[in-house]
């Protein structure tokens, strides 16, 4: 199996460090990685935020992807003999943005190498809102507008199964779904008491249509690092079904900074080959 780290951020992310993103490709080849894909956030439709400056927090501006990709193109003719890389995306599925979606596609997709789909925001009391900004915006935005947790989880479960219906264009043929679970980065603080028996029905549907719809998933090992989820995105009961079906499960450090390259691969290893 190839060393892949398959989710990584970059100096174009202002919620990240700002360090140089050679700095991370070449803590990667120090680690011995043979492929890194650098999956910066897309940009969002104009009005999902009222805040410019916040909107900038969240992801790449339609003017900065010219340059983004130039960067990555710099990044290949440096690297190319000790490391491969991808150029790609982290691009979000928000509901009822579909002809963004598809439109943002059918114009980037020859620059992409690489793409992870991911859900960082559902219907809220703000129009959309996302699920793992602060602790705070969790309860505010969508607890108080759902009525409880167990409905917040709700619905963001519902958008992924609209995602995973979703026909999507891709390069290779390969759809990924980045940190699936992340509805969980707060779980510590807002837990949702659900019965195990519900979890085990509700993933045992869910993880036969990723792997019917032809999904892969990103193992991202950022909620570790996260003081209130403290595991895997695709936590022990998700794995369970991913090795059920066979589903394929790609590493992802899903690093903001140089020191979260390579976190966790041999946790990695051992819950995929286990």
């Amino acid at each position: 199996m190839i060393k892949w780290d398959g989710h990584s951020h970059s100096m174009f992310c202002r919620h990240g460090s700002g360090e140089d993103t050679g700095k991370m490709i070449e803590k990667a080849i120090e680690l011995k990685f043979e492929r890194y894909s650098i999956t910066e956030h897309a940009p969002l439709p104009l009005e999902i935020f009222d805040d410019p400056e916040l909107a900038a927090d969240f992801a790449l501006s339609m003017d900065e992807l010219p340059d983004y990709f130039s960067h990555i193109k710099d990044l290949k003719k440096i690297y190319s003999d000790r490391i491969e890389i991808l150029s790609g995306l982290e691009l979000d599925y928000i509901i009822d943005y579909d002809s963004f979606f598809d439109d943002f596609l059918d114009q980037y997709l020859p620059y992409l190498d690489d793409l992870i789909i991911s859900l960082h925001m559902i219907k809220g009391k703000n129009g959309i809102s996302p699920i793992d900004y602060l602790p705070e915006s969790f309860d505010s935005e969508l607890i108080q507008f759902y009525g409880s947790v167990e409905e917040v989880h709700k619905a963001y479960w519902n958008d992924v199964k609209r995602l995973l219906d979703k026909p999507i264009k891709t390069k290779h043929n390969n759809k990924r779904i980045g940190h699936l679970g992340l509805i969980n980065k707060y779980q510590k603080m807002y837990p949702a008491n659900f019965e195990e028996a519900h979890y085990q029905s509700f993933y045992k549907e869910l993880f036969f249509q990723i792997k019917e719809k032809g999904w892969d998933l990103d193992f991202n090992v950022a909620g570790l690092r996260k003081e209130m989820c403290g595991e895997v995105y695709i936590n022990d009961s998700m794995l369970k079904w991913c090795k059920h079906f066979g589903i394929k499960l790609i590493y992802g450090s899903d690093a903001h900074e140089v020191d979260s390259i390579g976190r966790n691969y041999d946790l990695y290893l051992k819950k995929v080959n286990d």
